[in-house]
C-alpha cells in the first residue's frame, strides 16, 4: 500500500454582475480536516466502478492554497482552503494532495484503492460574455495517465460531459511536495451565452502500489475575465488604544475594490473577520481604520484583505498589536522606489531592526543595527516588486511600502 501527501487550498462561488466574471471559487478559510467536497456544493459522480478504500475530492487546508510558484504545504498561514484528492477513511483520511494507491497483494484485506471520480461545480451562469477563460491554480502528479488528473466541460448542467484538458504534471518541490502552477484555458464555443455551464475535475488511480504524490488540488477557480485591480496600499500599523487597539491603513490610490476585510487571530493559524469596510475608489489618498475594542496586548494578530468587484482576494502582511504601533507619520523612506541602491529609512523612534515582508506577509530579509539609532540604512538585494519594510523600535512598530524596480 502506497499513500501519498501534498496539500491544497478552497473557493467560494458568486455571480458577479460587475465586470466579466461569472464564477469565482477559493473556498474560504479554515483547517478542518476530512470535509468532503460536495458539502461546498459540487457534486461528486464515480465515472466507473470504484474500490473500497478509492480516493474522495475533500475541502481543506489540509492541503493549503499558497499561489503560484509556491511548495505545497498544510495547514497555517490563513489556512486557505484547497479543492483536492485524498484517502477515504479507511486508506487514512484527508491528509491533503496525497492518494492512497494500494497493490493488489492488499486487496484481500479490503485496502484496494481504484478510483474514478469526478467532481463537479454548481452551474454557471455565462449570459453575455463569449470566448470565456477558465483559470485556476493546481498541483498534480502520480503515474502517468494510470494515476491522472483532468479537466471536464458540460453545456448542458452536467447531462453530457467532454474532456477539456489533461493538465501537465506540476513540477516537485526539493521537499517531494508540488509546485503550485497555474492553468489558462478557454471554454468552448458552446459555453458562449449560456446560462448552464459546468466544469469539472476528474482523478483516476489504477491500484498497482505504483505513483508518487501529490494526487490532484485545485485553488482559485475563474471564470471570465476580471476587472483589473489598481490599489496602492502605502502604511499599515496596529495603534495601541486606551481600549484595545486600532488596525490602520493608508492607500494612495484605489480602483475596481469593493471593500476591505481585516481578519483577526489569537494564535496566528485561526482567524475570524473582525470588520468590513467599503472602499472609497478615489485616485486620492485615502485612510482607513478598523477597531478591536476586546484586543489583549501582545496576544492578538491582524491581516488585511482587498476584495476587488469580482470578489478576488489579496492579503496582506500579518500584523501584531505587540509593541503598538503610534503613527507612521515620523518615519520616511529614501530613495522609494529604489533600484537597489542603499536605502535610509529616517524615523521619530529608536530602531532595533528592519524586516523586509513580501506582499503576502511572508518574511524575506532582516537588518539589525549594532546600537539603536533614529537613521538606519541597508541594501535591499532583493528582485524588483513591492515590500512591507517593518520599522522595530523599542517599544513599536511601524510599517512602511518599499518599491524595488529594475
Amino acid at each position: 500500500m502506497k499513500q501519498k501527501l501534498s496539500i491544497f487550498f478552497v473557493i467560494f462561488y458568486a455571480s458577479f454582475a460587475k465586470g466579466q466574471v461569472v464564477y469565482f471559487e477559493d473556498f474560504g478559510v479554515g483547517c478542518s480536516t476530512g470535509n468532503l467536497a460536495t458539502t461546498f456544493g459540487w457534486t461528486n459522480t464515480n465515472v466507473t466502478a470504484n474500490q473500497a478504500t478509492a480516493n474522495v475530492w475533500y475541502v481543506s487546508a489540509t492541503e493549503r492554497g499558497v499561489g503560484p510558484g509556491n511548495c505545497g504545504v498544510g495547514c497555517g498561514g490563513t489556512n486557505s482552503r484547497t479543492l483536492h484528492l485524498g484517502p477515504s477513511a479507511g486508506g487514512g483520511g484527508d491528509v491533503g494532495a496525497a492518494y492512497l494507491e494500494s497493490s493488489p497483494l492488499f486487496c484481500g484485506f479490503g485496502i484496494c484503492s481504484i478510483t474514478d471520480k469526478r467532481i463537479q461545480s454548481p452551474t454557471i451562469n455565462c449570459t453575455g460574455i463569449s470566448t470565456i477563460p477558465l483559470t485556476f491554480d493546481y498541483i498534480e502528479n502520480g503515474e502517468g495517465s494510470n494515476d491522472n488528473g483532468t479537466v471536464w466541460y458540460s453545456a448542458n448542467n452536467g447531462t453530457t460531459w467532454t474532456l477539456l484538458d489533461d493538465c501537465p504534471k506540476t513540477a516537485l518541490c526539493v521537499s517531494g511536495q508540488g509546485l503550485w502552477t497555474t492553468r489558462n484555458l478557454t471554454l468552448p464555443a458552446s459555453a458562449d451565452n449560456n446560462p448552464t455551464v459546468r466544469i469539472a475535475f476528474r482523478w483516476v488511480n489504477n491500484g498497482n502500489g505504483v505513483g508518487t504524490d501529490p494526487s490532484f488540488a485545485i485553488d482559485n477557480i475563474q471564470v471570465g475575465t476580471p476587472v483589473i485591480l489598481d490599489v496602492e496600499m502605502t502604511d499599515m500599523f496596529v495603534k495601541c488604544e486606551a481600549v484595545g487597539a486600532s488596525i490602520n491603513w493608508t492607500t494612495k490610490s484605489e480602483f475596481n475594490l469593493d471593500y476591505y476585510a481585516v481578519y483577526k487571530s489569537t494564535d496566528g493559524a485561526n482567524w475570524n473577520v473582525l470588520n468590513t469596510v467599503r472602499a472609497t475608489n478615489s485616485s486620492s489618498q485615502q485612510t482607513y481604520f478598523v477597531s478591536d475594542e476586546r484586543a489583549v496586548p501582545d496576544q492578538i494578530y491582524y491581516y488585511i484583505e482587498e476584495v476587488d468587484i469580482n470578489g478576488k482576494k489579496t492579503t496582506h502582511a500579518v500584523l501584531s498589536n505587540k509593541n503598538c504601533g503610534t503613527t507612521n507619520n515620523g518615519t520616511s523612506i529614501y530613495p522609494n522606489p529604489t533600484n537597489g541602491q542603499e536605502v535610509t529609512v529616517t524615523s521619530d523612534i529608536n530602531i532595533v531592526s528592519v524586516e523586509l515582508l513580501s506582499v503576502d506577509g511572508k518574511l524575506v530579509s532582516v537588518y539589525s543595527h549594532e546600537q539603536e539609532d533614529k537613521v538606519f540604512r541597508f541594501f535591499p538585494e532583493l528582485i524588483s516588486g513591492t515590500y512591507f519594510v517593518k520599522i522595530i523600535g523599542e517599544n513599536e512598530i511601524q510599517t512602511k511600502t518599499l518599491v524595488i524596480t529594475e
